[in-house]
């Protein structure tokens, strides 16, 4: 029988503002933006939740409702630091570590038994997964100071499941043979990859808990959702997939984007924001060892209206000033309508650590240039992102 744990740092950009900051403990902490921006929230520690801040939810509207907590923009070079202490932590009880995200792994511990048990120096018995789970929160709370729940189940479904419910800091053991009964009181928007619209399509046929969805026969959901009803009658009786592949923790794409304080029309403060995001994610792809062969402009007018448009390149790469020059192609052709700008934004995908041409002429040239954007990570990676300045960004510099 497979054992699959799924690990979540609790709240984490808030809680690991809180881990940096003594004054912040015991305070309700929001991560996403100032008071005064026109973000939303990313991250809210419980003492904010349990005032009704939620995530995704207006900055503005956060601050009405929690006045009194501390609003941050965040500190991600912390973060991807706090994630990768995480990573290592799961890779000494298991190899097969698949990070989903910064804050979530998952963890094929099948085939540990005998390890477990005597490590913890108890019998063998199904009650070693539960063992592996405390073992793995004890080591990431050691390495990083932060607070994990885990999910322990006989495959990824119902981890998932078992690690929101384990919220905060717990441990939930769903043993062999009691999936289906776990899951048959729940709604069925807890079940992953169930959402609002799939949520309410299934109410309009008076289907509202995982145990209601379980009676269907496949057969019926497959008519109604598609292939998605297979997932559907799979998960609802709580089956799913065991596969944990630790490459796939490998980002399929990097993408930053921002909010601007004011709408604007002023295309030198959109060109010059657009320097500042690519940046940011061209740091994060060298520190990936990945190249980018598709670059995508992302902006959302004041209406609302959200368009985008990409260009792949010849051959990948990971140089700024490649990458900001597709950009820039993009910026005319889509910035195509007499009204504001929102919000911007700026992806690189096809992503691949290897498959660059070398240059025939100019190679040495290249080469120059891939040391200086290693040296200007390499400040700051010491002195934080915003040390160092560069092209269009400098243009932000008294903002």
């Amino acid at each position: 029988m497979a054992v699959i744990l799924l690990v979540d740092i609790d709240c984490f950009f808030a809680q690991a503002e809180q881990l940096k900051r003594a004054e912040l403990r015991g305070r309700p902490v929001i991560v996403g933006g100032d008071v005064t921006d026109r973000s939303v929230v990313a991250s809210a520690s419980y003492e904010a939740r349990a005032r009704g801040v939620k995530t995704a939810m207006p900055i503005s509207l956060a601050s009405r409702i929690c006045p009194e907590a501390a609003f941050l923009r965040g500190d991600f070079a912390l973060y991807a630091e706090l994630s990768e202490k995480m990573r290592e932590a799961c890779q000494r009880h298991t190899p097969l570590v698949e990070m989903m995200s910064l804050d979530e792994a998952y963890l094929d511990v099948t085939g540990c038994e005998r390890h477990y048990a005597q490590a913890r120096g108890r019998a063998t018995g199904t009650a070693w997964a539960l063992e592996a789970a405390c073992g793995v929160q004890e080591d990431i709370l050691h390495d990083t100071g932060l607070r994990v729940s885990v999910g322990a189940a006989s495959n990824r479904t119902v981890a998932k499941v078992a690690s929101d419910l384990a919220k905060p800091g717990g441990i939930l053991h769903v043993w062999p043979g009691r999936e289906a009964g776990l899951l048959s009181p729940l709604a069925v928007k807890e079940l992953p990859g169930v959402g609002p619209k799939t949520a309410a399509r299934l109410a309009r046929y008076n289907l509202r808990t995982v145990g209601e969805l379980a009676r269907l026969p496949e057969r019926m959901l497959v008519e109604l959702f598609g292939s998605g009803g297979e997932y559907l009658h799979a998960a609802a009786r709580g089956r799913g997939s065991t596969e944990v592949t630790p490459e796939a923790g490998l980002p399929k794409s990097i993408s930053r984007e921002t909010t601007f304080q004011q709408d604007t029309c002023d295309r030198r403060e959109i060109a010059a924001t657009l320097s500042h995001l690519l940046q940011r994610a061209t740091r994060q792809l060298r520190e990936e060892g990945l190249l980018a062969s598709t670059v995508t402009l992302r902006l959302r007018y004041s209406d609302f209206q959200t368009v985008s448009m990409s260009r792949t390149l010849r051959n990948p790469t990971d140089h700024d000033d490649e990458l900001y020059g597709v950009l820039m192609e993009l910026l005319p052709r889509l910035y195509s309508r007499r009204v504001a700008v929102r919000l911007v934004g700026a992806g690189l995908s096809g992503l691949t650590p290897t498959g660059r041409q070398m240059l025939l002429f100019g190679e040495e040239g290249y080469q120059r240039r891939t040391r200086l954007y290693r040296s200007m990570d390499a400040v700051r990676r010491r002195f934080g992102f915003s040390s160092l300045a560069s092209s269009r960004e400098v243009e932000l510099l008294g903002r």
